[in-house]
């Protein structure tokens, strides 16, 4: 029993040290991942015209750069953690290396010790002709030499245990080492987030100022982000009707084919399988785009983002200027990203409409009763009632409305409920980075 509950304690160690190292590979993927865009982020800030006024563009970049600097810390907070642990592990591991190596030495003393006392080859082979029979002496024979192989595995066990002591030693060594560094990387990601906290603030201080100015930029976004809402709501409306008639056709046919074959159609049965016991909507109409829903609801968390590189500088739902009175309800998400980047789909579906609005166009795709929409492309590549594969190029992302070299994209996520736009947060549908 002691002896199988040693083996599993010992798998288990195994298996958290595998664990822990994966760990440590994903943390150290997650780290290089966001000190990547902290560092575009910081370019984009360092490359804004000087010419520029302060604007909520450039607050929203500093505030960016707040929250993923935070997040390097707190997964350099991690890889602290996880190297305590292994300093933990491998500092129990030495002690009870040390204790094997201590009862090893001692036992195999006591056999240098009783082969000294019986050195004399005179009493080994006095101890085999004393024996009473023939097999008597096989079995000292025997004894002899297993005697003496036991003194060589106790030899090579000695030597293996020192191996293994001195290679957890360097392995400790080496983590403290490697903990020394990454506190000291800790401390210097905590300095450049008060000069970041400081830069913020200066930026905040000069918004202030100007409440006024700024209210007339939220109110061009607004009245931009309404007609896209518009846009939406309307492209519903056409689909939801299209889709109507439609399935009046389909029903039609259904029922001439009926009354002439007086059974019901294969079809009719499909959808009905394909609808199950999902709640009804009017633009799930038939089996193909259910499945088209049904593939974009398991794919939440797990798309996409629009763009190969990004960060999110503009927040779905409400929304406070910081210092300001000010505050503005998204629609979607802003990513900002390069002039000129490559925007893909998402997902497969249908384009349900571009639009023009002004400086930027806007294309709308369907995904069953979902709809994505990208903004702020230019070079759209696509046409209305295209289909649409997953990854497919819609246009490129266009400047920002501060014309100040960077590139931006607002994309929305919406859920079509009854004859209405949903609104859901796109965070909650794209892959986390």
């Amino acid at each position: 029993m002691r002896r199988f509950a040693f083996i599993v304690s010992i798998l288990l160690l195994l298996f958290s040290a595998a664990q822990a190292q994966q760990t440590k590979e994903e943390l150290e993927k997650e780290r290089k991942e966001i000190q990547r865009e902290i560092e575009e982020l910081r370019q984009s800030q360092n490359s804004i015209k000087k010419d520029k006024n302060t604007s909520i563009a450039q607050l929203k970049r500093v505030q960016a750069l707040i929250r993923k600097r935070d997040e390097i810390i707190a997964t350099i907070n991690k890889q602290v953690e996880l190297i305590d642990n292994d300093i933990f592990s491998n500092n129990r591991e030495i002690d009870r290396l040390t204790k094997r190596l201590d009862t090893l030495k001692a036992q195999y003393a006591k056999t240098i010790e009783y082969a000294y006392k019986n050195r004399n080859s005179y009493d080994m082979l006095n101890f085999i002709f004393s024996s009473v029979s023939f097999n008597d002496a096989i079995k000292r024979i025997a004894y002899l030499k297993a005697y003496r192989e036991y003194r060589g595995k106790q030899v090579e066990n000695i030597s293996k245990t020192q191996q293994l002591l001195s290679q957890k030693n360097e392995t400790l060594a080496a983590n403290k080492m490697l903990k020394s560094k990454t506190l000291t990387e800790q401390s210097q990601e905590m300095k450049k987030l008060e000069e970041e906290k400081k830069e913020k603030d200066a930026v905040v201080s000069k918004l202030k100022a100007k409440e006024s100015e700024l209210e007339k930029q939220l109110t061009t976004k607004r009245k931009l982000e309404n007609n896209i809402k518009n846009s939406i709501a309307a492209i519903i409306k056409r689909e939801i009707r299209e889709a109507a008639e439609a399935k009046a056709k389909r029903d039609a046919a259904a029922a001439k084919a009926a009354a002439a074959n007086k059974t019901t159609t294969a079809a009719t049965a499909s959808t009905a399988k394909a609808t199950g016991t999902r709640a009804a909507n009017k633009l799930e109409d038939t089996p193909e785009v259910t499945a088209v829903s049904v593939g974009f609801e398991n794919n939440r968390r797990k798309l996409p983002w629009p763009v190969s590189k990004g960060t999110i500088t503009g927040k779905f739902g409400t929304q406070k200027i910081e210092g300001t009175r000010i505050t503005e309800d998204n629609i979607g998400i802003y990513i900002q990203t390069d002039i000129g980047a490559t925007v893909k789909a998402v997902y497969e579906g249908t384009v349900s409409s571009v639009h023009n609005f002004g400086d930027g166009s806007a294309v709308t795709i369907r995904h069953g009763k979902y709809l994505t929409t990208y903004y702020n492309l230019t070079g759209v590549s696509v046409s209305r009632e295209q289909e649409i594969k997953l990854g497919q190029v819609l246009g490129k992302a266009g400047e920002s409305e501060d014309e100040d070299g960077i590139g931006k994209v607002l994309f929305v996520v919406t859920m079509v409920v009854g004859s209405n736009p949903k609104y859901l947060n796109p965070e909650d549908w794209i892959k986390p980075r």
